[in-house]
């Protein structure tokens, strides 16, 4: 069954004080930094447009509170249409620095990388699910093998599980692609709606956390190592 393929797809019933104890967990959970010449981490992001930066910039302050060194870099170009220049990634990274998150509103910017593996940012709309779905077959025909998926803005927890069966089904049964749920941002902590900044801390907590600790990164030199000369 397409559940065995991807565990993220087991549904967990709502609960916010279930929410309330992960997330107090999680915030008190510091992992550790890389120590002496371990590889920084790269996390690449695809945006569905550039006002998501919000999403990035605030995850990386928050993995920086917890404990963990991290940097945010910009690409050189947003529009899918427009080639693939490079994102601006360190050529020796610190060895203080534990990960390096990188947002791009371009499948062809993030392809243009070789990276093998890319967190989606999608809005929880119908026609973001069509846009993040052709995304998705881009990026596997340019073999980046392990895709995640962040939805943003759903009404709830239920919604978001509902969008996420959407794309995930048309994945698996298309282009036999897993995705892997890394969580969601619900409509009340988008910018101009947040009234609790704890609240959006927590869900940012979250994905972090899963990020972390399920490796959904790629080791910026042995990405490098592999680009041709």
């Amino acid at each position: 069954m397409a559940s065995q393929l991807n565990p993220a797809w087991q549904r967990k019933p709502a609960s916010s004080s279930r929410l309330a104890e992960i997330s107090a967990r999680f915030l008190g959970d510091r992992p550790e930094g890389p120590r002496g010449n371990a590889p920084c981490r790269a996390i690449p992001f695809l945006l569905d447009a550039p006002e998501q930066n919000w999403v990035t910039a605030d995850l990386c302050l928050i993995l920086t509170q917890r404990g963990c060194s991290c940097t945010l870099r910009q690409p050189g170009q947003t529009n899918d249409n427009a080639g693939s220049a490079p994102i601006a990634v360190p050529d020796r990274p610190s060895s203080a620095t534990a990960y390096c998150l990188l947002p791009a509103t371009s499948a062809h910017t993030i392809c243009a990388q070789g990276f093998d593996h890319v967190v989606l940012l999608v809005s929880a709309r119908l026609d973001a699910i069509s846009t993040a779905y052709r995304r998705i077959k881009f990026l596997y025909q340019h073999g980046t093998p392990d895709i995640g998926i962040v939805l943003v803005g759903p009404r709830d927890q239920h919604a978001a599980w509902r969008y996420f069966r959407k794309l995930a089904v048309a994945a698996l049964r298309y282009l036999d692609v897993p995705l892997l749920n890394l969580g969601f941002l619900p409509e009340l902590i988008t910018p101009g709606q947040d009234t609790e900044s704890n609240h959006r801390h927590n869900f940012l907590a979250r994905i972090g956390e899963r990020l972390v600790r399920s490796e959904f990164y790629t080791p910026l030199a042995m990405n490098r190592a592999q680009r041709p000369a």
